[in-house]
């Protein structure tokens, strides 16, 4: 049988850790979507484009979105191509040559209004984004993938004749619960 100095030293140590646990959670459901991107590592390069654009306030608001969000290494893949699209001159993505406009569009289309956690991303749902054009998500039960369904035909688009045709955005990695939203890290930059 426990003594009573012990089933006292127990409980303050089960009561101290339940505290130190439920602060952590409480802490996480506190962040916004702009906040909880801000935290994670993975996403200072969609940061740094957010808050080029100037769209920094959207992420923070009380409305609710879903954002999803690419990870540093799929910046690697088409940085000339971002550079492209957000540069008026010089080549450089820097708060001197980026057109706000164009990028707010491509950052735009990873954003969609309300929560949607992944048990709600559907196989062959479309989802219309901030954007105004649609993205399309694959589910087939082990992994779920967002693209454009249609890049020739969408409003917002960047290209023409279906130039900006690629292979399927993965999701990698759980739900980002934030307390105005839901982010999804995903595996490339969306193109609308």
């Amino acid at each position: 049988m426990l003594s009573l100095h012990r089933r006292h030293l127990l409980a303050t140590t089960f009561a101290g850790g339940a505290m130190l646990a439920g602060l952590r959670t409480g802490h996480a459901q506190t962040r916004n979507v702009m906040e909880t991107l801000a935290a994670d590592s993975r996403f200072s390069r969609f940061i740094e484009l957010i808050t080029q654009a100037g769209i920094t306030d959207q992420l923070r608001s009380t409305a609710s979105v879903t954002v999803f969000a690419p990870v540093n290494q799929a910046f690697d893949v088409v940085n000339a191509r971002i550079t492209d699209l957000t540069a008026q001159g010089s080549g450089n993505i820097n708060q001197n040559s980026t057109d706000p406009l164009r990028l707010r569009e491509l950052l735009a289309y990873h954003i969609v209004s309300g929560s949607m956690p992944s048990s709600g991303l559907l196989d062959g749902r479309r989802f219309k984004t901030v954007n105004g054009a649609e993205i399309l998500v694959a589910n087939d039960g082990s992994k779920i993938a967002v693209s454009n369904p249609a890049p020739e035909r969408q409003s917002g688009s960047f290209g023409a004749g279906g130039l900006n045709v690629q292979a399927p955005a993965l999701i990698v990695g759980p739900d980002m619960i934030a307390n105005n939203g839901i982010i999804h890290a995903v595996s490339q930059v969306l193109f609308p």
